[in-house]
């Protein structure tokens, strides 16, 4: 009976002194990173170092000041979780990057020519709509879906907050 209360003890002090220690490490320690890209299979990688650089760059030229939301781990989060997603995007970005290099032998995050970085986007627009039109889509949602934003645009957020009942719907007749 001691020795197994002793045990237990010992196991709640080193549980509670694990906890803490655990918890004074900072959340981003344990944020999962895409310093390589995404594993689709084994050995297949999408989203390098060089496309993440050229995904951040077109988001910028689309919309401006995204980089300020920390658009590229927005995105990245995003295709993690959508692997066929993120095959799509990145093939489209592989592209915009190729036409820069053989048009202006530079990569496409290097340009700082307003009208060369204007002129490839057109480009990607007419030639490889699909790709545009759903990355557009995927920039815009998730630059105004966030807090920030909303402080600059003077929306408060939506109109019910977790925890309040959503007023919105008809109330739900119980029978007696």
């Amino acid at each position: 009976m001691i020795n197994s209360r002793r045990k237990f003890l010992k196991t709640l002090a080193v549980g509670f002194i694990g906890g803490n220690v655990i918890s004074s490490i900072p959340g981003s320690a344990f944020a999962k990173t895409f310093d390589k890209g995404i594993e689709i299979q084994k050995g297949y990688i999408v989203f390098s170092p060089d496309t993440q650089k050229v995904m951040e760059a077109l988001a910028e030229g689309l919309v401006p000041g995204s980089k300020q939301i920390d658009i590229k781990n927005k995105v990245m989060n995003y295709v993690n979780k959508d692997r066929a997603a993120a095959t799509f995007f990145d093939a489209g970005l592989w592209n915009i990057n190729s036409l820069s290099r053989s048009k202006y032998n530079k990569a496409f995050y290097s340009l700082t020519n307003k009208e060369e970085i204007n002129l490839l986007i057109s480009h990607v627009r007419a030639k490889n709509s699909t790709f545009f039109n759903q990355f557009r889509y995927l920039i815009v949602r998730l630059y105004y879906s966030d807090p920030q934003i909303w402080k600059k645009l003077a929306y408060n957020g939506p109109p019910q907050t977790k925890g309040f009942m959503n007023y919105s719907e008809p109330p739900k007749l119980v029978n007696k």
